[in-house]
């Protein structure tokens, strides 16, 4: 037996290898208890920033919205308020070097990377000798889940019909979402091309019945605003409209699709940079602290000569972002171009650490915190190039016993 079979073998319904290549690292990487700590600490007070964001935005009127760069078709459903807190599972991702800890994104709305840190990475460690980064971490995330279904319901006279969806022919979307449906008893599950919209009437499943939660914790709405049927009907937007009648409830909720556009990062700069009166002196101490300068122009990085990315405001897995020096030339770009349409945010530069593998590989890596329910969760590591994208590894982490400092 190899090391993957003995690390990874006897874990069901995992991905440890996509389409014959390495998912997984059979590596594990020792994490200080003081750096977990801090992790959760920022997630929790960079959280608790866009809390105090999301009025602004629930405020703002449709051209404002535009300029962020939300869809048209989306704007009368980014202000529903159908449940509290924002989203229900999120993931902020940090790069961390020395006592330095800094706000990549938040993951707000569909946030992958779930079974990996609630449930394999622990495994995998215990595996190797070193401590749990997540104990209980699993039971708290199926008490989350349960209890958005649960908060969905209230608005539901019958017992509800709940149904999760993915893309049926992504492995790694699909057992994720099954790794989340079990949670919920009697829920359903059905792709995504097996879905049907009823405009006015309700969505329904595969063999017809209607759906009155639908759980799309891998399937964003900016995606689903792209779709169209043979007749060219737009079914994104007739799924918001669906919801907007009262006649869906979807998790996560409204609230989490707002808060994951990247341009909110800049209006939270913006706030902090103009010393706006509306942040109290400690949410300014925390963005100081942890959010990087992030604009809706480069301009500011090009007149000081300061590195910056550039990220499309609904980009996905690293896809369309570039890394420009100070004069605006590329040092390094994601080769995937799916987002060129988009809008873009430009946010400083700040280079990813790096770890070496036992063949003397040298890989980046950032932290991912997922955020349940508003309290800071599991964490698991992301590894790869420079811009952390779709093929980046699973890079398990332990925390040694008596460790004081990350190796």
């Amino acid at each position: 037996m190899n090391e993957r079979q003995k690390l990874y073998g006897d874990i069901e319904s995992f991905w440890d290898l996509l389409d014959g290549d390495i998912y997984a690292l059979t590596e594990v990487m020792p994490v200080s208890k003081e750096t977990i700590e801090n992790l959760r600490v920022a997630a929790r007070d960079a959280y608790s920033i866009f809390e105090k964001v999301i009025p602004i935005l629930w405020t703002m009127d449709d051209q404002g919205l535009l300029e962020l760069g939300f869809p048209e078709a989306a704007v009368p459903f980014l202000r529903l308020q159908t449940m509290r807190p924002l989203s229900v599972i999120s993931r902020f991702d940090f790069i961390v070097t020395g006592e330095n800890i800094s706000v990549m994104e938040w993951n707000a709305d569909t946030p992958t990377f779930i079974k990996e840190s609630f449930e394999v990475n622990d495994r995998i460690a215990k595996k190797v000798g070193l401590q749990p980064i997540n104990p209980g971490q699993a039971t708290q995330l199926a008490e989350s889940v349960c209890r958005a279904v649960e908060a969905a319901a209230h608005r539901i006279s019958q017992r509800p019909h709940v149904v999760f969806t993915s893309h049926g022919d992504n492995i790694e979307d699909r057992l994720t979402t099954e790794y989340l449906q079990q949670f919920v008893a009697g829920a359903g599950y059905c792709p995504l091309d097996e879905l049907e919209i009823r405009p006015e009437d309700g969505l329904y499943d595969q063999d017809g019945k209607r759906i009155d939660i639908l759980y799309r914790q891998t399937f964003p709405i900016e995606m689903a605003l792209l779709d169209r049927d043979e007749d060219g009907k737009e079914l994104g937007a007739l799924l918001l409209q669906l919801v907007e009648m009262g006649l869906l409830e979807i998790i996560n909720p409204p609230s989490a699709f707002l808060m994951q556009a990247k341009s909110v990062l800049a209006l939270i700069w913006l706030l902090h940079e103009s010393n706006h009166a509306y942040l109290t002196d400690q949410e300014h101490e925390i963005i100081e602290r942890y959010f990087l300068p992030t604009y809706l122009s480069p301009a500011s990085f090009l007149e000081r000569r300061q590195a910056f990315v550039e990220k499309p405001i609904f980009g996905r897995e690293g896809d369309t972002v570039t890394i420009h020096q100070g004069n605006g030339d590329v040092m390094y770009s994601n080769e995937q171009r799916s987002f060129v349409d988009q809008s873009a945010v430009y946010q400083r530069y700040q280079e990813l650490p790096t770890w070496q593998l036992e063949n003397g590989t040298e890989v980046a890596y950032m932290f991912g915190v997922f955020v349940l329910g508003g309290q800071p969760s599991a964490i698991g590591v992301r590894a790869g190039e420079r811009i952390t994208g779709n093929r980046s590894y699973f890079l398990p982490i332990g925390q040694q016993e008596h460790q004081e400092e990350d190796k």
